[in-house]
């Protein structure tokens, strides 16, 4: 049994490959090919742990992972977790992935598909709230699907800001990194925005209409209690784009504006549909809401599993 390690996983494939698997994994799970049950939450204090089994035609997936929010003052992941790839017709284990990459990876690329299928063709104005290892990785999936020239960040520390840019530029050194010393500041000057925070609090303002034209990709939470967006926003959005309908009852940027009746049921979306060519986005002001799901764990070994073994 292979043990895969992060740096094996960050150049097992380019990105392009990370979006066309996940664009395979959300047309696969709405048509139902592969079976993901509900993941189970364990939580403890502000830590959760999470256990997400998925079984597909080839290869079953099951993932492990802990998010424990506060890591960041310890300088360690806010994620850890491992991924075990096993052959789908004898069960036997094939490989053991490091989750944190893994998921860091996956995520991004669920991030892109949403700006793949939402932003304008010629938003170039990347902004991201959040630079831990998810809001580092949704900026680096982000700039190959349109062509960014300006990223302007957000974060905490003043420290993590400066690391960020740094690291950034040296994949993208001829994009403009802009340190924003509010999110209100970044909001107005971006074209597509994205959060990956673990906030209980929106980390945008409910105020100034600055949501109107923009595509926004709701990264960070994934419980009933977290929330990166104001109720506002929803007053001049059509549609809600989604992973997984879990999100209904998992994402607290969900899950209070349906019980206000702020939002419709019918008008929360798979973004498979788009893939599919089933929906259509409406108006001009675009909200995608990932939550993450298991399928997209088992894709993601799959290709590294398969790209380091060919």
């Amino acid at each position: 049994m292979n043990l895969i390690d992060s740096k094996t996983i960050g150049k097992a494939a380019p990105i392009e490959k990370w979006v066309i698997a996940m664009e395979q994994a959300l047309k696969d799970t709405a048509t139902g090919v592969v079976e993901v049950p509900q993941r189970m939450h364990l939580d403890r204090g502000p830590n959760t742990l999470l256990l997400m089994p998925c079984f597909g035609e080839e290869y079953f997936s099951t993932k492990l992972v802990s998010v424990f929010p506060k890591n960041y003052l310890k300088k360690e992941p806010v994620i850890y977790g491992s991924v075990v790839l096993n052959d789908g017709q004898t069960g036997k284990p094939l490989a053991v992935l490091d989750g944190s990459k893994l998921t860091a990876m996956r995520t991004a690329a669920v991030g892109a598909v949403g700006i793949k299928y939402l932003a304008p063709d010629d938003a170039t104005r990347l902004g991201i709230i959040g630079l831990g290892i998810q809001g580092f990785h949704q900026a680096l999936f982000a700039c190959q699907q349109r062509s960014i020239r300006q990223v302007r960040i957000i974060d905490h520390s003043k420290e993590i800001m400066a690391r960020f840019a740094k690291s950034f530029n040296a994949f993208y050194p001829k994009i403009e990194v802009i340190k924003c010393l509010t999110s209100k500041d970044l909001c107005l000057a971006s074209d597509i925005i994205i959060t990956a925070t673990g906030s209980r609090h929106p980390v945008v303002p409910g105020n100034g209409e600055w949501w109107k034209g923009k595509t926004m990709i709701g990264i960070g939470s994934y419980k009933p209690d977290m929330k990166e967006y104001p109720d506002e926003i929803f007053r001049d959005v059509k549609q809600i784009f989604v992973d997984t309908l879990h999100a209904k009852s998992e994402a607290g940027d969900l899950v209070g504006p349906l019980r206000k009746g702020l939002i419709d049921e019918k008008d929360v979306v798979p973004v498979a549909n788009l893939i599919l060519q089933k929906s259509k986005a409406l108006g001009d002001t675009r909200f995608f809401k990932s939550v993450g799901m298991a399928a997209f764990d088992l894709y993601g070994a799959k290709l590294v599993y398969e790209c380091i073994k060919s």
